[in-house]
């Protein structure tokens, strides 16, 4: 019996329109790229008012925040503004351990013009 590959979700804003949108996401797609993390039962999570919240679910703590900082990087924003969530689960059906690494990027422009999803 084979396994479903594990499918995590990351998403952050960062400001594009519709007119940016291909250079926005070549410029994800390249910070991205080979960029790898272990998933597990830790969910550390990163909240701005302005810049919305970003959340992970990693083998540790340190891990986890390996990973929202990256994308806080790209973002050009600094950590420090932010507020730091960690959380844990113990029930086994979640926080699978494994390697994760960014398949599929996505940017879209929202009805605004705005892009309040991106996707890794």
């Amino acid at each position: 019996m084979s396994r479903k590959p594990l499918e995590k979700k990351l998403s952050y804003r960062l400001p594009v329109t519709a007119a940016t949108e291909s250079a926005v996401l070549l410029s994800m797609q390249e910070h991205w790229e080979n960029f790898e993390w272990v998933s597990g039962p830790v969910i550390v999570g990163w909240v701005h008012p302005d810049h919305g919240q970003i959340q992970v679910w990693a083998v540790s703590e340190a891990e986890g925040r390996g990973v929202v900082e990256h994308a806080l990087a790209h973002m050009g924003v600094s950590e420090a503004i932010g507020t730091w969530r960690i959380a844990t689960v113990a029930n086994p059906r979640f926080g699978r351990v494994a390697t994760v690494r960014a398949a599929i990027v996505s940017a879209r422009a929202g009805p605004s013009g705005s892009v309040p999803h991106i996707a890794i």
